[in-house]
């Protein structure tokens, strides 16, 4: 019988040198063919009822590499602000009282164009590819023969390149985006691939947590200097740090509609700005490492904060960068508790909940297993 004793293997592999995941999300106006925007007029004028959808068209999804410029980065060799081009078709049919309208299937392209900062040094490629493709036809903005499509698009980027490794290993996932600064300098050119060990892989998180809510709650909200102030409407909150331990699986996302009428309790009509509408919608796009809490009694996870950055768009305005503070309590049975700060130019909101005082909150908090150092 042939000995095989386990020991360390040299194998050929393609090595990761960096990897992020990019989500881009906008509003694209797209004009509607001549012969389905007269259709759409005579079902209109006849008192029908017109809808709309869009859906991606199967094997369209591709993505250019355009070009690199030097990043201004000095601890970290080869990095490089890396152009991207990714295009998908989108397929829109509408139609009338539920029914295909004739002449109302057609197909358009769409495009997003990203910057990004990776670790590009001489002697990689990039591999770059579309991995979800969402779309909603907004026909509450026509306007004349145009319509507006609403397109998220998830994208992931990597930089590869062959290497032979005798390696201990781990699964690992991407990193967050590096913002771009905008003045660059000429990297120097390695005689070999470099690794990032600065920012990729990152480490494991300690601890990670989640919150979610659906429902009728009371918060704060400010604009514009101190007008507004406790408000009380429709709130869908959900909230994931470090899902599966690593800190690229976070995301914040917030939509808040105003009570306008008296069911549930408005804004009451003496507080200053009460007015002023005040819902908004918040998208959390960079996360620092959490800060964990520990039950002494019992050296169980307990709760975290997280902070970072991110877009807050308040009704009827524009969206504006802000920086949030997430703090989850997980403290079964029934004193779970999750609050939210978020500080913009000219808006600042203040989420507090308890499962007490808002039923159907849930919040899991829990510690993050490591590899032995």
């Amino acid at each position: 019988m042939v000995p095989n004793p386990i020991g360390p293997e040299c194998i050929r592999v393609t090595k990761v040198y960096d990897w992020v995941v990019l989500t881009n999300r906008d509003r694209n106006k797209i004009q509607i063919p001549e012969e389905c925007f007269a259709a759409i007029e005579d079902a209109r004028h006849d008192g029908n009822t017109i809808t709309a959808t869009c859906s991606e068209v199967v094997g369209t999804r591709s993505c250019d590499f355009i070009g690199a410029t030097p990043a201004n980065i000095p601890s970290v060799p080869g990095a490089q602000i890396v152009s991207l081009a990714f295009h998908v078709h989108i397929r829109v049919v509408f139609f009338c009282n539920g029914a295909p309208l004739p002449g109302c299937n057609f197909v358009v392209p769409v495009s997003f164009m990203d910057e990004v900062i990776l670790c590009f040094p001489d002697g990689t490629e990039i591999n770059c590819n579309i991995f979800d493709v969402q779309c909603t036809v907004v026909l509450n903005q026509m306007l004349g023969d145009m319509v507006v499509l609403d397109v998220t698009m998830c994208k992931d980027v990597q930089v590869e390149a062959e290497v032979k490794l005798e390696v201990e290993a781990k699964f690992c996932g991407p990193r967050p985006v590096i913002p771009i600064e905008e003045d660059g300098f000429v990297c120097p050119t390695p005689p070999f691939p470099q690794q990032c060990p600065t920012f990729f892989p990152t480490l494991n998180c300690d601890c990670q947590g989640s919150a979610e809510f659906d429902g009728v709650a009371s918060i704060i909200v400010l604009e514009d200097g101190g007008l507004g102030g406790p408000t009380t409407g429709n709130l869908d909150f959900t909230a994931l740090v470090c899902d599966r331990c690593n800190l690229a699986g976070s995301r914040i996302q917030v939509t808040y509609i105003d009570t306008l009428g008296p069911t549930p309790t408005p804004t009451p009509t003496g507080t200053p700005g009460a007015d002023i509408e005040q819902s908004f919608t918040f998208t959390a796009n960079d996360f620092a490492q959490p800060t964990c809490v520990t039950d002494p009694a019992t050296g169980l996870v307990t709760g975290l904060t997280a902070t970072g950055t991110g877009v807050i768009t308040p009704a009827g305005g524009v969206p504006e960068n802000a920086t949030f503070t997430l703090t989850l309590t997980d403290a079964d049975p029934l004193a779970d508790a999750a609050t939210l700060l978020i500080t913009g130019a000219t808006t600042s909101v203040t989420i507090a909940l308890t499962e007490g005082a808002n039923s159907g909150l849930e919040v899991e908090v829990g510690d993050c297993d490591r590899f032995p150092v």
